[in-house]
């Protein structure tokens, strides 16, 4: 008959703790090409003020959600680091799985929004452009 510690198998310590220190390797390296990321993104410029607050807004937004994106995976895998056992990675993963899903929905809706305004402005400085 299976014991109970068979059925719900540990995470190793060392495991556990080479997990954690290569997952805030990670993290590190990423919050430094986000960096320089949005750098890059503000640099850019359009043919008007309007495009160009348009755009840089959609920027921004798009750099805020990858970085809450990836800040929330991140925080998934140091706590999965920290499991004790089998199930309770799985449950803590569903429940990332689930709030991530609400948060696609979310971030997707911001961003149509955000590109709607940015298109609009900028075919408009367009027009402007050419009938002046």
């Amino acid at each position: 008959m299976a014991t109970d510690s068979f059925m719900t198998p540990e995470i190793p310590q060392g495991l556990r703790d080479l997990l954690k220190l290569s997952i805030e390797q990670a993290q590190r390296a990423f919050e430094t090409f986000v960096a320089t990321s949005e750098k890059t993104w503000k640099s850019i410029e359009t043919s008007s003020q309007a495009a160009r607050n348009s755009m840089q807004g959609l920027n921004e937004k798009i750099a805020e959600i990858t970085r809450a994106n990836a800040d929330s995976s991140f925080a998934l895998a140091l706590e999965l680091a920290e499991s004790k056992d089998i199930s309770q990675a799985m449950e803590l993963q569903s429940e990332h799985v689930r709030k991530q899903m609400e948060a696609f929905a979310r971030q997707l809706e911001e961003i149509r929004d955000l590109a709607a305004q940015a298109i609009q402005d900028s075919n408009q400085a367009r027009s402007e452009s050419m009938s002046g």
